[in-house]
């Protein structure tokens, strides 16, 4: 009975044992993200060797530019960064785990660039994960997508308005690193055509690339990245709803001359015509920056007519005032002569030989 009961216990022992081997075994994709990850520290750079220097090629690609303020001097666009490195920490012989060759892992999980946006209109603008996964290879290649939708500064030429055309660019420079330590190079700049989506407004004619160096001292360099997008704004609206009108003002400025001055509507037509010119001024001048480094060729052009305007309605009421004087000097001449008249057919009919000269 004793060696049944002992028997019975070393079967229900390594059953229990068999099983708790068949639940610890998820898989190969369970060890290999079990083996990568369990001693990984993500606040250590990637290299084996602390004096190699991480290589971070960073691109972007352009996916929309839903506004471009010229009263602020901002843009809103929305892109998408692609950062690519290599982890020395995270390589894998892919015969060992099934044949994987890459795996996806949370950024929050991994040592990634330190990369701050150096135009964004908030005060600090650093590029951190926010829930992405990137991918990751069995030789140690990271592959980082990072959706970016920021408001940047740019600072705009309204000289040629509405016929202009602006520079603007996005930034980004290491925040904590330095060269030595980090590397960061330009990839491609792009604009994605499967997802852009065009504005009424503006066009990108134009896209490149640069990178700058910053030394602070002899220790400390970094690099910064910046891709440049040249906008063409699209004029047609502009030309419908402001030049044409002003131009068939300017028409309508000389049909003032050909008014008669007997009609009393001249210096009507003149107030009429300055306050028009004065709304479009307005309308323009609330489009524009308020900085007077450049003046828009447009605006200028409105305030000559304008001062032309106002000219032309002086003329006209002085040109009135002599007319109207003219022919009150007339009237009062008729008018004495008639009296006259009247007077001498009078007196011819008491005494015919006595006429008052004229």
């Amino acid at each position: 009975m004793q060696d049944q009961t002992i028997a019975l216990t070393l079967c229900l022992s390594m059953c229990a044992a068999y099983g708790l081997q068949l639940g610890s075994d998820h898989g190969p994709l369970y060890r290999l993200y079990n083996d990568l990850l369990e001693h990984y520290k993500p606040y250590i750079r990637p290299r084996k060797n602390p004096n190699e220097t991480v290589e971070v090629v960073v691109s972007y690609s352009m996916a929309s530019v839903e506004a471009l303020e010229e009263t602020t001097q901002t843009v809103d666009s929305s892109g998408f960064l692609t950062l690519q490195w290599t982890d020395d920490l995270l390589t894998w012989n892919s015969n060992e785990y099934g044949g994987i060759d890459y795996i996806n892992i949370p950024v929050e999980k991994l040592w990634f660039p330190d990369l701050s946006l150096t135009n964004g209109v908030d005060v600090l603008s650093l590029i951190l994960p926010i829930g992405e996964k990137a991918r990751v290879t069995s030789n140690g290649s990271v592959t980082w997508f990072r959706d970016l939708k920021k408001r940047t500064k740019c600072s705009l030429d309204m000289r040629h308005f509405p016929f202009d055309t602006q520079t603007c660019s996005i930034n980004l420079i290491q925040w904590v690193t330095d060269i030595r330590q980090v590397n960061m190079t330009a990839g491609i700049v792009v604009i994605e055509s499967s997802l852009f989506q065009r504005n009424g407004e503006w066009e990108i004619t134009g896209k490149s690339k640069g990178t700058f160096l910053h030394r602070y001292n002899d220790h400390i360099i970094q690099t910064e990245i910046e891709f440049t997008f040249i906008f063409k704004r699209k004029y047609l609206y502009y030309i419908i709803t402001n030049i044409l009108p002003v131009m068939l003002l300017s028409v309508l400025n000389l049909g003032v001359f050909l008014l008669p001055p007997e009609s009393g509507e001249k210096v009507s037509l003149c107030i009429s015509i300055v306050l028009s010119y004065a709304v479009f001024l307005s309308v323009i001048g609330g489009r524009l920056p308020e900085v007077s480094d450049t003046v828009s060729i447009f605006s200028i052009y409105l305030l000559t007519m304008m001062f032309l305007k106002v000219a032309t309605t002086l003329v006209t009421v002085l040109g009135l005032n002599v007319y109207h004087g003219f022919s009150e000097q007339n009237v009062s001449c008729a008018t004495e002569q008639q009296e006259i008249h009247c007077l001498n057919t009078f007196r011819e009919h008491d005494s015919p030989k006595k006429k008052i000269q004229i």
